[in-house]
């Protein structure tokens, strides 16, 4: 038995915050898997830092990674039905952060994501995404972490407005990019960064969903 929750959203929404959560909240809950498999966007998102100097993967280079971190679900999948455990305790359970929705955001049309969402459907794979209201961008994505951060997430825009414009559009991208996807998706607004209780409904519809 197998089963995962993928994390997507735009910076400052939360992902790392409720990533923490859910493998807290997992590990403290009874009859859960005793096995977990965390992968942060750190090893799975398109841009990279190598050495300290920024790097986009290119299309390839992507599904490529992705594809990898699937084989080794796989194997741990296969492994668990060879010794035919039934039990949820002997299961494992997956957590990925910027993953498929990421792909799709970043090279738009993509069969070869689709294959790989299939995959990852075989596995019980659940989507997330995590969003701001409009209101909440200001103080989340601008101001929440500093001035360097404020000065790197201003870039070239010249007004805040535009800024948090701009955040809402690729917001948005992001929403259309988990519609087309093969994989079920929970939206979830952040605004009130109530980690816990987000991370308790996330497992209760995973639990919910199983095949």
């Amino acid at each position: 038995m197998i089963r995962g929750v993928i994390i997507e959203g735009m910076s400052t929404v939360g992902k790392t915050s409720l990533f923490s959560a859910i493998k807290r909240l997992q590990n403290q809950t009874e009859n859960c898997e005793n096995s977990i498999i965390a992968i942060s966007e750190h090893y799975s998102q398109v841009l990279h830092s190598y050495h300290g100097v920024l790097k986009s993967m290119d299309k390839d280079e992507h599904i490529s990674l992705l594809s990898r971190h699937i084989d080794y679900l796989e194997q741990q999948y296969d492994w668990i039905n060879s010794l035919g455990h039934s039990k949820l305790q002997n299961g494992v359970f997956y957590l990925l952060e910027r993953f498929h929705v990421n792909h799709r955001a970043a090279f738009e049309v993509s069969p070869e994501i689709e294959l790989l969402e299939k995959r990852l459907l075989r596995m019980n794979a659940r989507c997330v995404l995590l969003t701001l209201s409009q209101d909440a961008v200001e103080p989340r994505f601008i101001e929440s972490r500093g001035e360097a951060w404020k000065s790197y997430v201003m870039g070239n825009h010249s007004t805040v407005t535009e800024t948090c414009h701009n955040f809402l559009e690729s917001q948005e991208k992001l929403r259309r990019c988990t519609k087309q996807s093969l994989i079920p998706t929970l939206e979830i607004n952040t605004d009130e960064a109530n980690w816990e209780s987000y991370a308790k409904r996330i497992l209760m519809d995973c639990t919910n969903g199983e095949r």
